[in-house]
């Protein structure tokens, strides 16, 4: 053991249970103090820390609960101040593991004897507890890299500052939650500010993307360009000028288009997978002949379909008529001679002429509707054209009602087309990769005529999301994720180039929501959270309804940063989704003081409360000073509000 260790002594054990030990702390202690031969040493406070000898190893415990003998009210005020110094004081204590070898093992196995030495705790063990090694290790000669990252200071051991380890906590999924107005993206922006610190071969090669709900985080990081020339941002929103953001329609998979469209699954669903797939076989063959020929057949056999069944002659005059009207027959005039009161021809020479005409339009093999492939441009406004010829060719087989059940997809999908917010998918033809430059934050930089460079430019990318629709942001928050991670997973070397998604607001659109007929756009979030790390994505989630989050994500994360959550039904849902969660942690949830909060999860060895480092600049808040804003001049002006 360690020599000093008779002059940590504060105390003896006196009682032992599975689940405490009781201390007897030494006499004359007065205010739960020592005098240590390196500084004061506070130690009798709710959550900190004491260890006892055992054997060859330190069994480490945290202070549960503080008590003294009762005083005697008949003594004099001089008399009650001599026994509170004499009088016994105790602690309950529970064990949390074991420090050997300078190694923190979480979980005690083996308890002490009674009568054993309490000691208090030294800043060394604490970092032993927290697994923090060197803050900086050397690299590539003269290099360095962080290896932990302060996150704040600790509220029960004095100026002890509080590191999570880098790899574990932005190597995984991790949520920050807590009530609003706690401090989440103050947090979120301080350990990302703190991390960007660093000059001299900085963490240029991160990768930030922030869905940026609420239009706070450009503010937090307007300065960090002047602050470290290595590093800076990109920022773009649906409405800005420079930068405005746009997701091609054509990268979107059919899920998404049945997201987009809430397409029913058992009768809108195929018509808009055939859909989709006109628009691929239009768009990708470049023969207009073959086009025409195709058109025409489903065209001629639908009008077939409907000279043959359809009962009433005005009905059928009619849609005879609209359908030639949209095809590209070379012997139009043949409808000539057709009676639209009787449903029939003149004579049966015309009539022959018509079928014949038909017949010649259909084509000799069995037509097939290819796939859909993403990432074939084909014009927005066509999808309606699309929509109709998969109803036509859907009529053509005798579906009669698929027309009626299809109206509200065909209905959407109009009003998504003139919808002035629904635009940033309105793009001309792009590539993926070249599409993801920009947010990844490289830059391709030609050196010779057929060979580029691609050179990181930038670390954070801000996707500002606010005042838009919840199902606006589930659809660019799901498709750009999924875009994201199809593209890591399309990569020869894996986790080289990692991604670090921070979800604002996540529980508008990762979910948990049973009740939702069509596809949630939090099923790409539950695949990243069960398969992102893999590939080297992963998901940092902001929320302050966790029980109204995804319970996969929630699961998947092992990092938590929890400030204030005061209610019920989400301190449950964070129990039920971590189970390695205390009690003792739970009940300190409801009572975490503002700009404080609890971190737990593999990037600490052991939960921690903890001040957070204030970020500089602080993210824009929406918190109002209604009093400031009452108590103005009697005739202020509001033309602010109509600009």
């Amino acid at each position: 053991m360690y020599f000093d260790n008779k002059e940590r002594v504060i105390g003896k054990v006196i009682s032992i249970n599975s689940e405490k030990f009781g201390v007897e702390l030494l006499k004359g202690i007065k205010n739960f103090n020592i005098n240590g031969f390196d500084d004061i040493h506070y130690f009798a406070q709710l959550n900190s820390y004491v260890v006892i000898p055992y054997q060859n190893f330190y069994i480490v415990c945290e202070v549960i609960s503080i008590r003294e003998k009762d005083e005697n009210n008949y003594q004099t005020s001089k008399e009650q101040e001599i026994n509170k110094i004499l009088s016994n004081k105790y602690l309950d204590v529970y064990p949390l593991g074991t420090i050997k070898d300078n190694k923190f093992e979480f979980g005690v196995s083996v308890f002490p004897t009674l009568y054993s030495d309490v000691l208090y705790i030294k800043d060394e063990e604490l970092d032993i507890i927290f697994n923090i090694s060197s803050i900086e290790e050397e690299i590539d000669g003269n290099n360095t890299k962080l290896n932990s990252l302060s996150i704040g200071m600790s509220s029960v051991f004095k100026d002890y500052d509080i590191k999570i380890n880098i790899d574990n906590f932005f190597g995984s999924h991790s949520a920050v939650l807590g009530n609003t107005g706690s401090g989440k993206s103050c947090t979120i922006a301080s350990m990302l500010q703190q991390l960007f610190k660093k000059k001299n071969f900085s963490a240029t090669g991160a990768t930030f993307i922030i869905f940026d709900t609420n239009g706070e985080y450009k503010k937090a990081f307007e300065k960090l360009k002047t602050q470290n020339n290595d590093v800076d941002i990109y920022y773009t929103s649906l409405n800005d000028e420079k930068n405005p953001f746009y997701l091609p329609h054509h990268f979107m998979n059919i899920e998404e288009w049945e997201l987009l469209l809430q397409a029913s699954e058992k009768s809108q669903l195929p018509i808009l997978r055939n859909a989709l797939g006109f628009a691929t076989l239009f768009e990708e063959n470049n023969n207009e002949n073959y086009k025409k020929k195709i058109k025409n057949h489903i065209i001629a056999s639908c009008i077939l379909e409907i000279y043959t069944s359809e009962p009433s002659p005005i009905a059928k005059y009619q849609k005879i008529k609209s359908l030639f009207n949209k095809a590209e027959f070379d012997n139009y005039d043949t409808i000539e001679g057709y009676n639209g009161q009787y449903g029939n021809f003149s004579d049966e020479k015309k009539e022959a002429e018509f079928l014949n005409v038909m017949k010649e339009n259909l084509l000799n093999e069995e037509f097939k509707i290819p796939n859909y492939k993403e990432g074939v441009y084909f014009e927005f406004d066509k999808l309606s054209e699309y929509l109709e010829l998969a109803i036509l060719y859907e009529e053509a087989n005798g579906n009669k009602q698929i027309r009626n059940y299809c109206a509200p997809l065909l209905t959407r999908t109009e009003i998504i087309q003139h919808r002035e917010d629904f635009k940033f998918l309105k793009k001309e033809n792009e590539k993926i990769e070249d599409y993801l430059l920009k947010f990844l934050g490289i830059v391709k930089m030609p050196i010779f005529k057929e060979f580029s460079q691609y050179i990181k430019k930038t670390q954070i990318t801000i996707i500002d999301l606010n005042e838009v629709e919840d199902e606006i942001v589930e659809i660019i928050s799901s498709v750009f994720t999924r875009i994201i991670f199809d593209f890591l997973k399309k990569q020869k070397d894996r986790n080289v180039f990692p991604i670090n998604l921070i979800l604002e607001e996540a529980h508008r659109y990762i979910a948990y929501d049973s009740k939702r007929t069509f596809l949630r756009a939090s099923q790409i979030f539950d695949r990243v959270a069960k398969e992102g790390r893999k590939y080297g994505l992963f998901l940092m989630i902001s929320s302050q309804r966790p029980s109204e989050l995804s319970k996969t994500v929630l699961s998947q994360c092992n990092n938590f940063i929890v400030h204030r959550i005061q209610n019920p039904d989400d301190l449950l849902h964070i129990r039920q989704m971590t189970p390695h969660i205390s009690d003792t942690i739970l009940k300190k949830l409801p009572s975490i003081p503002t700009q404080h909060a609890l971190i737990f999860g593999n990037a600490v060895n052991i939960p921690a409360l903890f001040k957070v480092n204030e970020a500089n600049p602080l993210p824009k808040s929406d918190n109002n000073e209604i009093s400031k804003n009452w108590f103005v001049e009697k005739n202020k002006d509001y033309k602010f509000l109509f600009d």
